[in-house]
Parts: C-alpha cells; sequence; structure tokens
C-alpha cells in the first residue's frame, strides 16, 4: 500500500502517524536481531509505517530487498532508502526489483559522501542530486511507487561553510528552492532531518508553507542514547542545540542512565510541542517520525509520555493487522504471527466471513519462512541451555511460563496479559508433561474496551472459548481420549510428525473467538480449522528439529564432557519431536463458569500418577492449603487488630471534636462578653 494514502486517511481520521528508522545490520546475527527487533515493535507500538536505510557499501539490491520483503509481510508498509550511489542503469534495476518485491515506497535521496570523502561526487553514469532521481523513479513506473524527500531544517550540510558560520538568508532560500524541484518532480511527502531547536523547526515549517510547498512534512527526532553518541551525531549534521539542552547534558554526560531518562524527557516535551503547534495553530502535521537507531526502550518510552502507547481495545482484530482485508485467522499461530504472515504474504485473496472453504489453504512452503534470518544461536543457546531429559525440557517451558525466559521456538514473545488468568492451571499441566504452547481462557460477553480481553473498538462485547494447544507423548494422549466421553463439549485434534491423526470433529472450521458490535455482523477473527492445522503441525514439528540443530555443531571448546551434552540435547529433542503428538483442544461451553477445560487434565494426571505420587500430591496440596489457611487467620488477626484500633481512633476523634466545640463555644462567650463590656 501507498504509505502517503496511509499518512493522509489518518490525517482525515483525526490522528497521528508514527514511524520508525532502521538501518541493515553487517552480521547475519545482527540481521537476526534487527528482524525480531522490527517484528516486537510493530506488534507492541503499531507503527504507521517503518523506513529502511540503504548502505552506500551496498554492492547490489539483494540483501536490502531481502530485508524489506521480510518485513512486509509482518504487515508493515516500507520505505526503503535508495540513494544516487549507484549507475543510472543500476538504479532503473534496483526499482524494477523492488517493485517485483512489492515494495511500493521509495525514499529518494542523494546520499552522504563515501566514507573517508567530505565532498559528494556523482559516480560514473550516476545522478548529482536527489530531484533526478525522483524524476527517474516517475518516468519508469509513473504513479507506482510513493515517493518521499527529505528535508532540512537548518539546510542541508552542504550549504554550511564551517560549523561556526550558519548558512547565509541566500543559501537558505537556495535550500527551499531545491525541495520546492525536488516535490514538483513527484514528491508525495518529506521526512525532515532530526533537530533539537523547536522554534527553528517550526519557523521552517512556516516559511516551507509560504514558498508554495503543500506536502506532508513528517519531523524527525533522534532520541538521546548517550552523550558521545549526541556528540558524534549532531557534529555531523551540524545540528543546532539550544544552550539550555547543551548545558543540562553536560551536568550529567557521564551518566549514561540520566543522559537516557534526560533523553526520553526532552524527546516527550519536543513532540507535545509539535503535537500543539500542529493542533492549535496549524503548523505542522500530524506526525512523528523517529531515527530508532535499532532501538526499542526510548522510542517506546517518548510515546508512552506522550500517552500513544495503543491498547489492545483499539485494535480492530486481536492479532497483527496486515495491508490486505482480512477478517479471519487460524489461531494457532498465535504465538508466530510473523510466520503466519510471511506464509501467506503470496495470498491474493483472504478467506473472509466463516472461513467457508475446507479445502487446504495454499500456505507458502517452510523454506518460505525459514530462509528468513533467525535470533542466533548464542542467543538460542542462552534462553534454553542444555535440556539432558524430558524433565530438562519440561522445566525450558516452566521457565517461559515464569517469564525467566521469553521466548520458545513456538513463541516468540512472552506470554499476554490474559495468560495470567489461567497460569496456575498450564503450570499444573507442563509439570505433568503436557508441554503447552498456545492457549487462551474463556471469555463470556467481556466489553469490546476490556483493557485485556477487549478489541475491535468500544460499544461492543467479545467472547472466546477456552482453548489450550500442547504436545504429549503417545501414553499421555491415550488417557485423555480415554476421559474424552465424559466431555462430550470438549472437540480435540491430535496429530504427529508422521501425519498420523486423530480427532472427533468434521473437516472444517470452529469459531474460538468472535464479537458482537452495534450495526454490524457478528466478528469471528479467530477459529480452529482443521485443514489448517494439518500445515501448523508441519511447522511446529519442524521447529524441535530446528532447536536439535542449534546443538549439532557441538560446543566452542573441544572439552569430551559438553561435546557429550551437546549430543544428548540433540537425541532428547529429536527423541520428543519422534514419539509426541501435537494436540489442540477446545471447549465449546464457554458459559459455564462450573467447569473448565482444564478439569479433563487434572482427571488425567491423577490418572498416571503412582499412589506414592499422588500420595505427595496431596500432602503438597495440604501444605498449600495450611498454608493459605494460615495466611488467611493472619489476615483475618491483622483485620481484627485493625478494626480495634479504628476504634480508638474513632474515639480519639471524638473526644477531639467535643473538645473543640467546647472551645469554640468558650471562645464566643468570651467574645460576647467583651461586646458586652464594651456597650456598657
Amino acid at each position: 500500500m501507498k504509505i502517503i494514502d496511509k499518512i493522509l486517511k489518518t490525517y482525515e481520521d483525526g490522528g497521528t502517524t508514527v514511524s520508525f528508522e532502521y538501518f541493515p545490520a553487517k552480521t547475519e546475527a545482527g540481521i537476526s536481531n534487527l528482524l525480531n527487533r522490527v517484528s516486537d515493535m510493530n506488534a507492541n507500538l503499531r507503527p504507521t509505517f517503518v523506513t529502511l536505510t540503504w548502505r552506500s557499501a551496498f554492492k547490489n539490491e539483494n540483501l536490502w530487498l531481502k530485508i524489506g520483503r521480510e518485513i512486509q509481510t509482518y504487515g508493515l508498509d516500507v520505505l526503503l532508502h535508495l540513494t544516487c550511489h549507484l549507475p543510472r542503469s543500476d538504479l532503473k534495476r534496483v526499482l524494477k526489483n523492488a517493485r517485483e518485491a512489492g515494495i511500493q515506497n521509495i525514499l529518494a535521496l542523494r546520499g552522504d559522501p563515501p566514507i573517508g570523502e567530505s565532498k559528494w561526487q556523482p559516480c560514473p553514469g550516476g545522478f548529482t542530486n536527489a530531484i533526478e532521481l525522483v524524476k527517474l523513479i516517475r518516468e519508469e513506473h509513473g504513479d507506482y511507487f510513493c515517493v518521499a524527500v527529505a528535508c532540512y531544517p537548518e539546510v542541508h550540510t552542504d550549504g554550511w561553510n564551517s560549523t561556526h558560520l550558519p548558512p547565509s538568508t541566500k543559501t537558505k532560500d537556495q535550500d527551499l528552492a531545491f525541495l520546492k524541484e525536488k516535490c514538483d518532480a513527484g514528491a508525495d511527502f518529506m521526512i525532515s532531518q532530526f533537530f533539537f531547536d523547536v522554534d527553528n523547526y517550526i519557523g521552517y515549517i512556516k516559511r516551507v508553507k509560504e514558498y508554495g510547498i503543500n506536502i506532508p512534512i513528517l519531523p524527525g527526532y533522534l532520541p538521546i542514547q548517550n552523550y558521545r553518541s549526541f556528540e558524534k551525531f549532531t557534529s555531523w549534521c551540524k545540528t543546532a542545540i539550544p544552550q539550555e539542552i547543551r548545558l543540562s547534558l553536560k551536568k550529567i554526560k557521564d551518566n549514561d542512565e540520566a543522559v537516557k531518562a534526560y533523553g526520553v524527557e526532552l524527546g516527550v516535551k519536543t513532540m507535545q510541542r509539535l503535537l500543539i503547534e500542529c493542533k492549535e495553530n496549524s503548523i505542522g502535521f500530524r506526525s512523528l517520525h523517529f531515527y530508532t537507531m535499532n532501538l526499542a526502550v526510548a522510542v517506546t518510552q517518548i510515546l508512552q509520555g506522550l500517552g500513544m502507547l495503543p491498547k489492545n481495545s483499539q485494535r480492530q482484530l486481536p492479532y497483527m493487522e496486515r495491508n490486505a482485508k482480512e477478517d479471519v485467522r487460524p489461531i494457532f499461530w498465535k504465538q508466530r504471527e510473523a510466520s503466519y504472515l510471511s506464509r501467506t504474504a503470496t495470498w491474493d485473496e483472504f478467506p473472509n466471513g466463516r472461513w467457508g472453504d475446507n479445502r487446504s489453504p495454499a500456505y507458502g512452503e517452510l523454506t518460505d519462512y525459514y530462509l528468513a534470518y533467525k535470533r542466533p544461536k548464542k542467543s538460542q543457546l542462552k534462553q534454553w541451555g542444555l535440556p539432558q531429559s524430558v524433565l530438562d525440557v519440561k522445566k525450558v517451558f516452566l521457565k517461559f511460563l515464569s517469564g525467566k525466559i521469553k521466548m520458545l521456538p513456538w513463541c516468540d514473545q512472552a506470554l499476554t496479559g490474559e495468560s495470567s488468568r489461567i497460569l496456575r492451571n498450564l503450570n499444573t499441566m507442563n509439570n505433568a508433561g503436557f508441554l503447552t504452547i498456545n492457549s487462551q481462557p474463556s471469555v463470556n460477553a467481556a466489553p469490546s474496551a476490556d483493557p485485556i480481553h477487549g478489541w475491535g473498538g468500544e460499544g461492543g462485547y467479545v467472547f472466546q472459548k477456552a482453548y489450550v494447544e500442547f504436545f504429549c507423548n503417545k501414553d499421555m494422549l491415550d488417557i485423555l481420549l480415554k476421559l474424552m466421553p465424559k466431555y462430550p463439549l470438549l472437540s480435540y485434534h491430535a496429530r504427529n510428525v508422521n501425519g498420523e491423526e486423530t480427532l472427533n470433529v468434521n473437516e472444517g472450521a470452529n469459531a474460538v473467538t468472535w464479537g458482537v458490535f452495534p450495526c454490524r455482523e457478528i466478528i469471528q477473527p479467530t477459529v480452529v480449522d482443521t485443514a489448517s492445522f494439518r500445515v501448523w503441525s508441519e511447522e511446529a514439528f519442524e521447529l524441535w528439529r530446528m532447536w536439535e540443530n542449534i546443538y549439532k555443531k557441538g560446543p566452542t571448546s573441544v572439552e569430551e564432557k559438553e561435546t557429550e551434552k551437546y549430543t544428548k540435547a540433540q537425541k532428547v529433542l529429536q527423541d520428543i519431536r519422534e514419539s509426541y503428538y501435537l494436540v489442540n483442544l477446545v471447549d465449546n461451553d464457554y458459559t459455564n463458569a462450573e467447569t473448565t477445560i482444564f478439569d479433563i487434565f487434572n482427571k488425567a494426571i491423577t490418572q498416571m500418577m503412582s499412589k506414592e505420587e499422588l500420595q505427595k500430591t496431596v500432602e503438597k496440596i495440604e501444605n498449600e492449603n495450611n498454608e493459605l489457611t494460615r495466611q488467611l487467620d493472619g489476615m483475618q488477626r491483622l483485620h481484627q487488630s485493625t478494626v480495634v484500633e479504628l476504634e480508638k481512633v474513632n474515639e480519639e476523634n471524638l473526644h477531639l471534636t467535643k473538645l473543640i466545640i467546647g472551645l469554640q463555644k468558650d471562645l464566643r462567650n468570651e467574645k460576647a462578653k467583651k461586646y458586652i463590656t464594651r456597650d456598657r
């Protein structure tokens, strides 16, 4: 989708656009971290779009396009930077390949001088400025691309004679003339160079408008992360620094935490000022663009300070939305949305309404997703360790539930807030060997504005069926299946790595999330679908293999014991992959508060226990109950003590009130005596 259309639509709806700039890393591990950062920030902050810079060191566009294409599968529009470092013929090829990759947004820049050079020199057969690049885009591709350009509130650095001699009025006018040419050549909007002098930026916006340039300008802002980088970038870009900011930073320059905190505070004040000027004085545009430096914390804190962090209830659907029209999705990729978006990126049409087509959807091959960069091996080892037994694997799942580790192969992010309602049950399941990877509690007519369960905006009600998805061995599955007749409202589908399966549902979809809103049809955005589960199960078992593979090369040291541990870890995971089943279970009775989806697991776990284990569990529960009883007794004693203390305080207050009333009466009598004496 063209970003300019999203910007104008946001303005039309009275909203504010938020966008982030990222730069491609140089190593595979760095690219992996970048993609994960983009995915996480998209899920948590929901930007309008993101930009991806072009490195002058790029010899071709392959890596650049690969990263941009992958980011777009997250449901994000990407504005790709393109500079004039290449000859015209190469730029034509890059644009052609970008179009074929589904990229529709380009930020046309001249680019900085090559490293080690102080002045820009065009390459042989290349362009001298961004105006020529904008013209090329329009000549070759007409209106297909949305084209953005840069603007410079303090004039392009080439217009400075020295850092101590700011540009003249003539130079500023010449800079505006260049900007007008870029816009007339076909630019749709502008992004400004970062700045800290807000008064100067506001004056610049006024001058641009007076010059007859009316396309949107997005103010670029670079959060201050540390003093050294602040000095480096402001010196490099010849950025004006108000004296107040310079003095404030000088006092704390050796305290990184204080500098970061000041940077956030300054960012909030700056953005607030810009938005107020736009709202009250019609100066500027309702947009915020952050140069993130691939970092999330400062940007998140600034948006939080502005009250602009998105709320769950503001989501139109209970998952990461993409640009295409889509209003229903299988629940299986709930914890792995980037994978789902990637595997369905080539779909021209999306199932809608009630996922009515029972034929297997044409999901992309696993390789379409696994070719993408992943978290590096070092990070995975730190998260998951070296499991030497099934018990160790269970501990990894339990650590994820407790928040001690932040991800599993099947879960890209930590548990959501709604999981707190069923966390005790999930812990019980995993302790018993039912390894959970996806779940949701039942919800019966929660307001759509509910901070945890809500979605779709205000004025509606949302519903959920309880759902849990897990891995277990064949013996455990058999115990569950024997208990199923006692739970007629539970539906299940189990499948192993070889495609052997058992299920008690008909082919098709079962809605597990839906919403009712005024003047709209019922929306059911999440389903459990038999065909999609088969596709998902292949990916789910492949993720066990991925976990195995991080131990294949062994440790970096050559110690024999460490090598044995790596081999053992690989074997443990392989055995689980080859012998376990992936099971999804739905409780279709979402209204009954007397029973839960976890009742069947409690029954199964009890049957799985030996007499000795059962006795230990009973003792543990009794100890927990005794501890709860002691805590309750303590709270009751505290309550009684508090009541007694309150009674004493009330008595004191009553006594003091009477004393005050008496003193006030005496005071009035004394005053009356004085008046009587004076009148005589």
